[in-house]
């Protein structure tokens, strides 16, 4: 082949080299910006500062947000798909114990060396939840995973391994969520994983909820004014999330003048903490009404089908207040003076799930109050995510019994003694 016919060829493998990698760069940079200040937060401009590529050049790839975050997606579906490969291909083999070793691996790493991939994942995961046009989508990958979860499973000879791979998958998620809420390090992860950790011991002087009140008491007007304060603040975090709650957002959601918020609340970030206690005592009120006329004779099928309830009730009914809740969480992750009333929130619930095993006879010196609830998070997470159906939730409702019954029987794989 001579120069004349050569060159050309040369050159348009050139261009397209070139044009991948920028495209690459900029589906990078569309991850960390997710990562660092959320769907909210996420720009053209933004990205194309990250990336070291022109704004004409994001825009040219990805003609909207929402393009962007699809393929940004993508790209964290196949490397999560590979690390799950990687991981299972390492280690082969061990039943239950080496599945469960698998899992708490695989957590830590999401908390640790690949923190920045989870963050916005879970970002991501909650913006689908909010979109009913992402939940076939979600759908898609959920079933992806299932499916490669399902064959790690299978390596590791874990009991049931279809059953394991969907209990696997949402005891990771949920994990993923109260360890970036808590800001736990990914040891700290693995060890409540591996069954090594207790809630008492993440928890061992939980204070009361820190929330800011007035040092004045309020009027009447003033109260309300600042409840409608809350609920606009409410509003914002389950439609788009922590970055979208400024002052200038909630004084327009609340149709208030631009200062009220900065009259009742110190910060943007105060106004996050009050309503993380004002959803987590709602939440709390909630699941009190359901559980309380049955507790004095609570048995296991009874606390298995109320929970199952509640479960329903959560992700469908008040889903738009858990995906408020979740953001704060991930917005914990960023901002560290959030995490003490993340704490005590979940620190109550874990309490509440210990009393609930004594009730119950239920052995109560290990993981389990933990356990139980990374995996309703992930459940719930997931059913929202993906756009919860009528058979959706007969499903969901049956393993999520068939997984608390097991957990509190103490014969879950997860409660496999750990591996020495």
């Amino acid at each position: 082949m001579d120069d004349t016919v050569a060159n050309p060829v040369r050159g348009r493998r050139a261009k397209q080299e070139r044009s991948e990698r920028t495209r690459a760069a900029i589906i990078e940079a569309v991850i960390a910006v997710l990562a660092e200040v959320g769907v909210a937060g996420l720009t053209h401009r933004l990205v194309a500062q990250r990336s070291g590529a022109s704004l004409a050049a994001t825009t040219y790839y990805f003609e909207s947000k929402q393009d962007m975050i699809a393929e940004a997606a993508n790209a964290l579906l196949q490397a999560n798909l590979a690390e799950l490969s990687r991981l299972a291909d390492s280690v082969r083999g061990g039943g239950a114990v080496g599945f469960r070793g698998f899992v708490a691996q695989l957590a830590a790493g999401g908390l640790g060396e690949h923190r920045t991939r989870t963050l916005a994942w879970c970002e991501i995961m909650l913006d689908g939840a909010r979109r009913p046009d992402a939940h076939a989508l979600t759908r898609t990958w959920y079933d992806r995973l299932f499916q490669v979860w399902a064959q790690v499973a299978r390596a590791f000879e874990a009991p049931y391994p279809a059953i394991a791979a969907r209990s696997g998958l949402d005891i990771t998620v949920g994990a993923l969520f109260h360890g970036l809420g808590l800001g736990l390090g990914p040891e700290t992860l693995r060890a409540t994983l591996a069954g090594k950790v207790t809630a008492a011991d993440l928890f061992p002087l939980a204070a009361a909820g820190a929330a800011a009140t007035p040092a004045q008491p309020l009027t009447a007007r003033a109260a309300a004014t600042r409840e409608r304060i809350l609920e606009a603040a409410i509003r914002l975090l389950a439609a788009r999330g922590a970055g979208a709650v400024n002052y200038r957002s909630v004084a327009l959601e609340a149709g208030l003048t631009a200062g009220a918020p900065a009259y009742y609340f110190s910060s943007s970030k105060a106004l996050l903490g009050e309503a993380q206690v004002l959803l987590f005592s709602r939440s709390k009120a909630r699941s009190r009404k359901v559980m309380s006329n049955a507790f004095e004779g609570l048995d296991l099928p009874t606390m298995v089908e109320l929970t199952a309830v509640i479960f329903q009730s959560e992700a469908t009914e008040f889903g738009p207040l858990n995906l408020a809740a979740y953001a704060i969480w991930l917005q914990s992750a960023r901002e560290p003076e959030l995490r003490p009333l993340v704490q005590e929130a979940l620190a109550d619930l874990y309490r509440a799930w210990s009393r609930i095993l004594l009730t119950l006879g239920a052995a109560n010196s290990g993981p389990e109050p933990l356990l139980i609830q990374y995996l309703f998070v992930g459940a719930q997470i997931r059913a929202m995510a993906a756009g919860i159906t009528p058979n959706d939730l007969v499903k969901i409702r049956w393993r999520l019994k068939d997984d608390l019954t097991a957990l509190v029987e103490g014969r879950h794989w997860i409660q496999a003694p750990a591996a020495s």
